[in-house]
């Protein structure tokens, strides 16, 4: 696996320094969204993008991970600096801006990203995941590490534990305590998709956010060494 990188820290600062470059096409991308229809999950997914960040301070390390039939093949890894704070239900964007741009430095179009992020158990139905995918046209899923909205109801027939929030399914549960993670549609991904997806590529998508993580963590750890 090759790892690629760019640090936007060292590219000529805009007047002001009012956005990190990831930033500003994060949020001129979002201008085009409603010009854009749903896309259709294929029927087999063979390239699987996980995309996660790290960050200290204003500095953040955002890293994607391509993975092709299972296998971890490429990343490719951003390095810039937030200008807009974290708000509690807008976690799009403030992480946003560079995980895409981590996922567009790969240069390689997916079939399916995935964040550690939420998609539809969100508060306004549409977390990052869901807005990332989007800005994308790619469909998306969004893997957290914890319960943002609703409740959590034991398996039934299914076998699969259910995320409700104010009376509709929003997603499902997988694992069991630090392996726990709460996945929900994002764009172009509706339940029973997510379902087969969770059944048939759960491995590969937890692989990819796994060294997703991994990589974005050492690379901010190595920065602030240096």
């Amino acid at each position: 696996m090759s790892l690629r990188w760019r640090d936007s820290r060292r590219d000529s600062a805009r007047p002001g320094e009012l956005l990190d470059e990831a930033e500003l096409r994060f949020f001129e991308g979002l201008q085009n969204l409603f010009a854009l229809g749903s896309v259709q999950l294929p029927k087999k997914l063979r390239r699987i993008i996980g995309a996660d960040a790290a960050y200290r301070g204003r500095v953040v390390v955002s890293t994607a991970v391509l993975s092709v039939n299972g296998a971890i093949t490429d990343s490719y890894l951003y390095r810039g600096r937030f200008t807009i704070p974290y708000v509690s239900g807008l976690f799009y964007m403030h992480e946003g801006p560079f995980v895409v741009a981590a996922i567009e430095g790969l240069g390689s179009r997916p079939q399916l990203l995935c964040f550690d992020a939420h998609g539809a158990a969100h508060p306004r139905s549409a977390g990052l995941a869901t807005v990332a995918g989007m800005l994308l046209g790619i469909p998306s899923v969004g893997i957290a590490k914890s319960l943002l909205v609703g409740r959590v109801e034991k398996a039934g027939s299914s076998g699969i534990e259910k995320i409700v929030y104010e009376g509709d399914v929003v997603g499902f549960v997988t694992g069991r305590g630090k392996e726990r993670r709460y996945w929900s549609p994002g764009y172009s991904v509706t339940l029973v998709e997510l379902k087969w997806i969770i059944s048939s590529y759960r491995e590969a998508c937890l692989q990819c956010l796994t060294e997703a993580h991994r990589l974005s963590a050492r690379s901010l750890e190595l920065g602030n060494q240096s």
